[in-house]
């Protein structure tokens, strides 16, 4: 077999397969025995039919299947002689006989970009403060309070610290953001920041049995695209008003909430989760920069045909959640999000091996002894549960990748943030 690279285009290849007419030979003779083993033609026993009959009635198939099985035997051989690292399927053309009986085929194929050291000195980031302050710690204990309060109906108008109960029922929706038309006893906090502010601003005052038009306008850029732009109007029946009544902060409060004995103690314990909260966020924003500034420092080309898969991708998750899709736009859309993905994998991949950062039996031990304690599993139960779904190569790369970047950020230089 005779292999030759025809042109070498950026990362573009095209492979000129050769193979000699005495392969091409052989291959016929043996798929051909195979068939008349196979087949019965009329006037004669299985396997028993003259060759020559054989050949002529099953030339065509023969010849297809012989071309099909060359291509998928030579190919992978193709590619290794010539130290291809390919990222693509071959898209092949010119698949013809030659005159003197041998066969020849291209294949198109995409490869991987070659990088001799993935940079990643001058990394930077920036530094914040994560300790908890007073300020933080009273509002996630007033919080708390919210979530424990008892509730009392009250027969007064409603007030902007009120939960009220309302029947809803939709009476003008030109968008159709909304499928449904009634909401009967919705149950609305007029306290919470994030209630619709509509309803904040114009339920208070109201008594159990009034009722109020309230219109609803969504912005343009509301993230829910079915309710961007939107107009809803509601016909808003009262039907309660609910005080909530907030619990004192003392050690029944604590033992209540199921955080700690004392008040003392459960207030340090939100001050310590508050910390650790903003140190995970730290640490997630860090890794964010950091595979920003890698993937700046590493501009390799990325294969389009990776990027295509990724983008089929997107689309049919999005097909399953969203059902029809505007396939052009988020092709052209999450382009470049898809560039900047794949460069990501493919740097980290040959940092992980740059570097010899390596997933070792005792951060597996301890990722599945920490699942385990998660979901109430022994370390068996929880080893058993992994192997079974088949996430065990999954999650050594997953660690693989978060050390990869653990290494980034322990490299990158701390900028302090000037208060």
């Amino acid at each position: 077999m005779k292999v030759e690279i025809k042109q070498s285009d950026g990362l573009k290849r095209e492979l000129a397969v050769a193979i000699p007419a005495e392969t091409v030979n052989s291959s016929m003779e043996k798929k051909f025995g195979e068939v008349r083993h196979a087949v019965t033609l009329k006037g004669f026993r299985k396997g028993k039919a003259p060759m020559e009959m054989i050949k002529t009635i099953y030339a065509e198939q023969v010849k297809a299947d012989v071309v099909d099985e060359l291509i998928k035997s030579t190919y992978p051989v193709a590619v290794k002689e010539k130290t291809l690292n390919v990222a693509s399927y071959p898209k092949l053309t010119d698949i013809k006989f030659s005159d003197d009986g041998g066969f020849n085929y291209t294949a198109e194929v995409e490869v991987f970009p070659e990088i001799d050291k993935v940079k990643f000195d001058g990394l930077s980031v920036q530094g914040m403060n994560v300790d908890a302050t007073d300020a933080e710690v009273e509002e996630a204990t007033e919080g708390l309070r919210k979530r424990l309060s008892e509730f009392r109906i009250l027969d007064r108008e409603a007030r902007i610290e009120d939960v009220v109960v309302v029947d809803l029922k939709k009476i003008y929706d030109p968008k159709m953001a909304l499928e449904a038309t009634s909401f009967p006893k919705s149950e609305i906090d007029l306290a919470n920041p994030v209630t619709v502010k509509e309803f904040r601003e114009q339920i208070p005052g109201m008594k159990a049995g009034d009722e109020k038009e309230i219109t609803v306008r969504y912005d343009d850029a509301f993230p829910d695209p079915s309710f961007a732009g939107a107009e809803i109007k509601y016909l808003c029946k009262l039907k309660e008003v609910k005080e909530r009544i907030m619990p004192e902060i003392n050690d029944a409060f604590a033992k209540s909430s199921g955080i700690a004995e004392t008040a003392l103690e459960m207030k340090l314990k939100i001050r310590t989760d508050i910390k650790a909260h903003k140190g995970d966020s730290l640490n997630r924003a860090y890794k964010r920069d950091i595979v920003r500034q890698i993937c700046e420092k590493n501009d390799i080309p990325i294969p389009e045909g990776l990027v295509h898969d990724y983008l089929d991708s997107v689309i049919e998750d999005m097909k399953k959640r969203e059902g029809k899709v505007d396939e052009a736009q988020i092709r052209k859309d999450y382009h470049e999000m898809a560039i900047n993905t794949l460069r990501w994998d493919i740097l980290w991949n040959q940092l992980a091996e740059q570097e010899k950062i390596e997933v070792l039996p005792s951060d597996t031990e301890n990722w599945i002894s920490g699942f385990a304690a998660r979901n109430g599993m022994t370390a068996e139960q929880a080893s058993e549960a992994l192997n079974r779904s088949g996430k065990t190569k999954g999650l050594r790369e997953s660690m693989r990748e978060e050390k990869t970047l653990d290494f980034l950020v322990n490299s990158a230089a701390k900028i302090p943030v000037k208060k």
